[in-house]
């Protein structure tokens, strides 16, 4: 789990159902109410840019991802097919 307080940019969490990864973020504490958290995150699937303010110590699920070189085969229907260019597996 990521919270607020282990917030990084580039840090690539779930939030709202979406994988994201932060572009910016800024701790706000202003007089008596509770702090506030405003982020600015990357949609990693449209690539769309959307702002967001939350409470301080809010958490979201952490993931965890992996890149590789692949080769694109063909599509298959709402599937596409890659193939890995170390293991040639598909």
């Amino acid at each position: 789990m990521i919270d607020t307080g282990d917030l990084r940019k580039g840090a690539t969490m779930e939030f709202d159902g979406r994988l994201v990864k932060v572009i910016e973020f800024a701790h706000n504490k202003q007089g008596r109410g509770s702090a506030q958290v405003r982020l600015t995150l990357r949609d990693l699937r449209s690539g769309s840019i959307t702002q967001h303010s939350v409470q301080a110590g809010s958490r979201w699920p952490a993931v965890r991802l992996e890149r590789k070189h692949v080769q694109y085969l063909y599509p298959d229907g709402e599937q596409y097919h890659f193939m890995d260019l170390d293991t040639f597996d598909q």
